[in-house]
């Protein structure tokens, strides 16, 4: 009777710890476990109570086993270690003094989120690092997964060099890449901004930002000119303002000076936004009477990005978007496709317009 208490006791603790060091993470899910003799010498216990130990973890489920290849994790149970961080990774400075509103709503948002999953968040923004620099931060990171946001294409590349899995971009993408993504619905916002500014009353809708140079932008310049067509309203070429930062000042003010000036715009950057009001102001144009305006924002920036744009007068609407719901898509492509989410998986976080 001893000798079979004894055996109880070694089964249970060999499943204890097998089960401790499974959920760690101590076998990747695309690796089977080391032959049941090896398991043997590793846990200093027989053949036959390793056999039963493998066995009840197979039957609670958390592993699977294969003829002629032994055990490994069931795919229902393939997740990231528990206690290792996820990693930020963006192209911004350190410190993110130089990051959009949003880069620092998601930072916020991935830290929030990946707390509550019992992880934490590791930032690695490399602005100003040499690739060297990079790889050896990165390398340094013990992390269980990348969650990379830049419009930098050689970043991109580089990451994808060392091999890193489960990796996902949010945020920023590019049309070529092969990388599974958190994207905000950008065609969407833009065709509910246009048929918006028609129900307004708009005669001629405008555009005035950038349009080609990030995927973001060309997929509302798109959802903008599909909207229209809607609603059978012509989009006029002239009409659309392709403007940098450093351009749209000049660009706003010469748009409302036109005789045929547009009476709706979308206005999807902050600079855009103020630029109009600026101009709107020095014509004498009421920002909702004589000029109909869209924005757009992440929506935990709304009053800082939007609203405060036009303190102390008429509050145009804006297409907003979740933070928090891009996180939690990020994560959740992570923790379920350990070693990487399917090959071009996009997945949208929806957009909607925000009354005043």
């Amino acid at each position: 009777m001893q000798g079979r208490s004894i055996k109880g006791r070694e089964l249970s603790a060999l499943v204890t710890r097998l089960r401790q060091e499974l959920r760690a993470g101590r076998y990747g899910s695309s690796e089977y476990l080391p032959p049941v003799r090896q398991l043997c010498g590793d846990y200093g216990v027989s053949f036959e109570t390793v056999r039963r130990g493998l066995k009840q973890l197979e039957l609670e489920g958390l592993l699977t086993s294969e003829a002629r290849h032994g055990f490994r994790l069931a795919a229902q149970r393939q997740e990231m270690p528990v206690h290792q961080p996820v990693a930020y990774v963006t192209s911004h400075k350190l410190d993110l003094s130089d990051a959009q509103p949003a880069n620092w709503a998601i930072n916020q948002a991935l830290t929030v989120v990946a707390a509550r999953r019992a992880k934490s968040l590791l930032g690695c923004h490399v602005e100003g690092l040499s690739e060297e620099s990079i790889l050896a931060r990165l390398a340094a990171s013990p992390c269980s997964g990348l969650v990379l946001d830049t419009l930098d294409e050689s970043l991109l590349a580089l990451i994808e060099r060392t091999g890193r899995r489960p990796l996902v971009m949010v945020n920023s993408w590019f049309e070529q890449a092969s990388i599974p993504v958190v994207l905000q619905d950008n065609y969407l916002g833009g065709f509910l901004a246009a048929r918006w500014l028609v129900d307004a009353g708009a005669k001629r809708v405008g555009w005035l930002g950038p349009i080609g140079a990030f995927c973001h932008t060309r997929e509302r310049f798109a959802g903008v000119v599909a909207g229209l067509a809607s609603k059978n309203a012509p989009f006029h070429a002239v009409d659309a303002v392709a403007a940098d930062t450093q351009s749209v000042d000049e660009a706003a003010r010469a748009l409302l000076a036109r005789s045929d000036r547009p009476d709706g715009i979308a206005a999807f950057t902050k600079g855009s936004a103020q630029a109009l009001k600026q101009a709107a102001d020095a014509a004498g144009l009421t920002i909702g009477k004589d000029l109909l305006l869209v924005g757009w924002t992440v929506e935990d920036c709304y009053e800082s990005e939007h609203r405060s744009v036009y303190a102390g007068g008429p509050i145009p609407p804006a297409v907003v978007w979740s933070a928090r719901e891009m996180a939690e898509a990020a994560l959740d492509l992570l923790h379920t496709h350990p070693d990487g989410a399917p090959a071009g998986r996009r997945v949208l976080v929806r957009t909607r317009l925000r009354q005043p």
